[in-house]
């Protein structure tokens, strides 16, 4: 899609794209720069990062202290940045909403500046805006987040209301206002019908994804889950808590020591329960959910504000995924929320330690060589699996993509013989995803639509899709296997699209390029590659 963009197409007018357009176009302007590749496209991941990184530490900052700040922050690095599976924002499945969490981030963090001005509050509406502008739910959920803050902060009680009002104000001239540029370059079926911009008309079968993805039909062991680990989190706290306190404080050693036959107890049940080997990221929501209630109920200042926003944000932006929450797409950016959230409240807990002074400082001290001990076995651990793992790089994306080997070849395999086949202008359309073809090939995808896994291809626009098809008439179309039962429909051409294949079938020669010697079924690995048939001139008499 920024390839696209890059080359002078318009989005949503020649590109159908289902969220806002900040993302691709950022992405586009690094491929201006650098060239089209995958070089360039971590070049903007990288950028992103940097700026995570750097939102982060502002919001930190917030929170806590300098030091604990940095310390989160540099945990983020290998817990975030680097997560093998998901990609993080470096090569992966979710740069807009990496992009979205930048901006929301931001405009939480900035909410207490925002106090008696205007001005700055519309700021922090803007910044919501440009989360808008990457994923509009990221947009909204950051809008009311920033309400608490505003709501939460005493100082702001007075002009609550006209700071809510500039917030929202912002954000819709913001996100209104861009969208309507492009209704009125691209169309308003373009931008709003086919592209979904504002969550509507979505098909049966996204609305399948966000079902199975979130594991919420699983729910039971999935509650059961994040107490486990949050419990576990909140145990090795209090550990240290007691460490810090022996000989000096007795009663705080007591309390804690209670405290932590709790958390035993309930790691004990939610253990029994199925959630012995949970994932140490599925605490998560609830992490952001006491941070929230806690900032509500006890802090009325500054730090609170953020504090709250974060845990709502937290909440709502894990929608994607708040159960069984591991190492895959769509779960690292609202970590960042619950990050902020988890370094405020174990602030707050060390702040409130019975008498302070040489207890409340060793507590500290014991916190902050933990934090840093937990960064850098993290950082041990990704080093060691990126060194295991058995993937390897695939020619022709600079070192930057990797797969199995096997997956690889076929890849090379299929995008050499298109390389044979066709010439340089020619379209190349992979089925129902593989795009990373047309960059191996250097063949440019020509029709409107660069996705057809179930929902993005539907019964209501499939005829929309075959008149594009024969609009543009792309030489060559590869259909992959792909099972998309995530989706519900299990496979294209049987299960879905059945009359997009049909005509694909009718205008293009097919012919097996991998595991010639099996049949088309779900079994085995298979590819087909057709070239388009040719076709009579206006007039001429078919064969």
């Amino acid at each position: 899609m920024p390839d696209a963009l890059a080359r002078g197409e318009l989005l949503y007018r020649d590109v159908v794209y289902w969220f806002g357009p900040f993302t691709p176009y950022f992405q586009a302007a690094f491929l201006r720069i650098f060239g089209s590749g995958f070089p360039a496209l971590v070049a903007a991941g990288a950028a992103a990062a940097l700026a995570a990184l750097g939102v982060l530490r502002w919001a930190l900052g917030k929170v806590t202290g300098s030091t604990e700040a940095w310390l989160w922050t540099v945990l983020a690095i290998p817990v975030l940045v680097f997560m093998p599976e998901a990609g993080g924002p470096l090569l992966g499945m979710g740069y807009r909403i990496w992009h979205a969490a930048i901006f929301a981030l931001a405009a939480v963090a900035a909410v207490p500046a925002a106090r008696g001005s205007l001005g700055r509050a519309a700021l922090v509406g803007a910044l919501c805006g440009g989360a808008g502008l990457c994923r509009t739910e990221w947009g909204l959920a950051a809008v009311g987040a920033c309400f608490v803050a505003i709501l939460v902060e005493g100082r702001l009680r007075r002009d609550a209301a006209a700071a809510c009002a500039a917030v929202a104000a912002t954000f819709l001239a913001v996100f209104g206002g861009v969208l309507l540029v492009f209704v009125r370059l691209a169309g308003f079926k373009n931008v709003i019908e086919d592209g979904h911009v504002l969550l509507t008309g979505l098909a049966p079968e996204t609305r399948t994804f966000l079902y199975r993805f979130s594991g919420i039909g699983d729910w039971r062991p999935g509650l059961a889950e994040g107490l486990y680990v949050a419990s576990s989190w909140v145990g090795a706290f209090l550990v240290i808590v007691i460490v810090a306190s022996w000989r000096v404080r007795p009663r705080t050693v007591h309390r804690g020591a209670a405290a932590l036959a709790a958390c035993l107890l309930l790691m004990l049940a939610t253990g029994v329960a199925g959630s012995w080997g949970a994932k140490p990221y599925s605490g998560a929501p609830w992490i952001c959910l006491a941070a929230a209630v806690y900032a509500v109920l006890r802090r009325r200042d500054s730090s609170g504000a953020v504090l709250a926003a974060c845990g709502v944000a937290g909440l709502l932006l894990s929608y994607r995924r708040p159960f069984h929450i591991g190492d895959s797409g769509y779960v690292g950016p609202p970590l960042l929320f619950a990050i902020v959230c988890a370094a405020g409240l174990t602030d707050a807990a060390l702040r409130s330690l019975p008498g302070g002074g040489p207890a409340s400082e060793r507590a500290r001290r014991l916190w902050h060589v933990a934090i840093a001990a937990l960064a850098a076995g993290v950082f041990v651990l990704r080093i060691q699996a990126y060194r295991e793992d058995e993937r390897r790089p695939v020619a022709g994306t600079g070192g930057m993509l990797a797969a199995r080997p096997e997956l690889a070849a076929r890849l090379e395999r299929i995008a050499g013989l298109v390389r044979e086949r066709t010439g340089p202008g020619d379209g190349l359309v992979a089925i129902p995803e593989g795009e990373i073809l047309n960059a191996l090939s250097g063949r440019p995808n020509p029709v409107r639509y660069k996705l057809f896994l179930p929902g993005y291809l539907s019964a209501e626009n499939e005829e929309d899709v075959i008149r594009e098809f024969d609009r543009v008439r792309p030489a060559t179309v590869v259909v992959l296997y792909r099972p998309t039962s995530e989706y519900g429909p299990g496979l294209f051409g049987e299960d879905y699209g059945r009359r997009l294949d049909a005509y694909l079938e009718e205008k293009y020669a097919f012919e097996n390029v991998v595991d010639a010697d099996r049949v088309r079924s779900r079994v085995g690995s298979w590819a087909r590659l057709g070239t388009r048939r040719s076709e009579p001139a206006p007039g001429e008499p078919s064969p």
